[in-house]
């Protein structure tokens, strides 16, 4: 029989029963919807941090230390071994960073200078976190602003901030900001404070010994918000020698204070920026060459994306489950079909019908739901992400977030659902079809 008259045959078997062939596709529709959408977002997630780290430049990025990164990996979050280091830490000093800044290949090394503040405009208020970049940083195309300009000087009293921020402290449009004052608030010890603390003779401190410093600074840009979703929200810029004039506590959490480790002379850490990946090993040997620490964002982002497989994992996990409900119900319905076409069987056999030629026909029939159900789940799969996307979307820009796409499918993603789909209804249909391969055209043809 060709394969043309054989599906030709298995469809119009499989509307016989509309009702249970259309259960039937309901159920493989909704399984491979349920794995395309969720393998969707796993996929969205690790693309929006890829575009992140990218965009930021970040994979040729070294931050470099005195003293050993106390979180290596995500397993020191866990457990670690605590080794003796009798060795005297290299102080990061301006001299240290000036000598890095001198080596082959290197954009720019400078101090690692963030902290938390509170920005102030219009009578509203955003927190933030600030960073201090170099005049290099002009170069790269995610620090040029979309409107007004980059710095011109390390002291310039003037910031740059992303187009949401500017919107949500009531700047419309966005390009309005450039130009105008506002208000960073920094916290910094307050020492009279910590003063009273220390000779109340061990009666503790109600609060913190910490207070605001207002500071007046001009917006000299919107930064744009392609590739930086994350970033885009919560991140603005002063230039460097302006951040380090300015009072500050730079931790912004209680885990910053543990994991700082002992402290030393020099800065707490440093930034060093390449101009060129091909350069990477070299350079960071370079560094540590000089008795610090050397660690590379490219090796941290790796361990990000092993994260990203071990949830892309269990993300396919569930939706293989609810796959796996509708190859059960495959199984059930090429059983029925069977049983209610025992007779049939027996008669196609008594005429010469061999059992390969019985056992392909069911095989095609549940081979020909796979392929309908996977199609109409493909579909409907991608109809629920962009329905789910459009409403974060309209979320996020209702309280003043930068949109985000939380959903990517990859076209290989796309291809490894319809191949384990099919594979699943053809094995799904497999033991039916050898049973019904199996018949006896005598038993059959008594068969009620």
């Amino acid at each position: 029989m060709r394969f043309a008259d054989l599906f030709r045959l298995a469809g119009g078997n499989l509307l016989r029963n509309r009702t249970r062939s259309a259960m039937t596709l309901i159920g493989i529709a909704i399984g491979v919807a349920a794995l395309f959408a969720l393998l969707s977002y796993g996929s969205g997630l690790q693309r929006l941090a890829e575009q992140e780290v990218a965009t930021l430049e970040l994979y040729n990025t070294f931050r470099v230390t005195s003293t050993p990164n106390p979180v290596d990996s995500f397993a020191d979050l866990s457990v670690r071994a605590v080794e003796a280091d009798t060795t005297e830490p290299v102080p990061l000093t301006d001299s240290l960073l000036a000598e890095i800044a001198a080596l082959p290949g290197v954009l720019a090394a400078y101090p690692e200078v963030a902290f938390p503040v509170r920005v102030q405009a219009n009578e509203r208020e955003v927190f933030a976190g600030a960073e201090a970049v170099p005049l290099a940083f002009g170069a790269f195309p995610a620090y040029q602003p979309t409107a007004g300009a980059f710095f011109e000087t390390e002291t310039d009293s003037s910031l740059l901030i992303p187009r949401s921020m500017a919107e949500r402290l009531g700047f419309e449009p966005a390009e309005a900001a450039v130009g105008e004052t506002v208000t960073v608030l920094t916290a910094t010890l307050d020492y009279a404070k910590l003063q009273r603390a220390l000779f109340s003779f061990g009666m503790g401190m109600q609060s913190l010994p910490i207070r605001e410093q207002p500071h007046t600074l001009r917006v000299a840009g919107v930064l744009p918000t392609e590739g930086q979703a994350l970033s885009g929200f919560v991140r603005l810029l002063v230039p460097l020698g302006l951040a380090e004039t300015m009072q500050k506590v730079t931790f912004f959490s209680t885990l910053d204070l543990v994991t700082r480790g002992p402290a030393t002379d020099g800065y707490a850490a440093a930034r060093v920026q390449i101009e060129n990946e091909d350069d990477y090993a070299a350079i960071k040997s370079a560094i540590e060459s000089e008795g610090v620490y050397a660690t590379g964002f490219r090796e941290q982002f790796a361990q990000l994306d092993r994260l990203f497989a071990i949830m892309n994992g269990s993300l396919a996990i569930v939706g293989l489950i609810a796959l796996l409900v509708a190859t059960i119900g495959i199984a059930n319905t090429m059983t029925m079909n069977v049983v209610e076409r025992t007779r049939e069987i027996g008669v196609m056999k008594a005429i010469g019908g061999e059992d390969g030629t019985v056992q392909r026909l069911f095989v095609a029939e549940s081979l020909l739901l796979g392929v309908v159900g996977t199609v109409l789940g493909l579909a409907f799969g991608w109809l629920v992400t962009e329905a789910l996307s459009a409403g974060v979307i309209a979320y996020l820009d209702r309280i003043g977030v930068p949109p985000v796409d939380l959903f990517y499918t990859p076209f290989l993603v796309v291809v490894g659902i319809g191949i384990v789909t099919l594979i699943v209804s053809v094995l799904a249909g497999f033991i039916p079809a050898r049973r019904a391969a199996r018949i006896e055209p005598i038993e059959a043809l008594r068969h009620a």
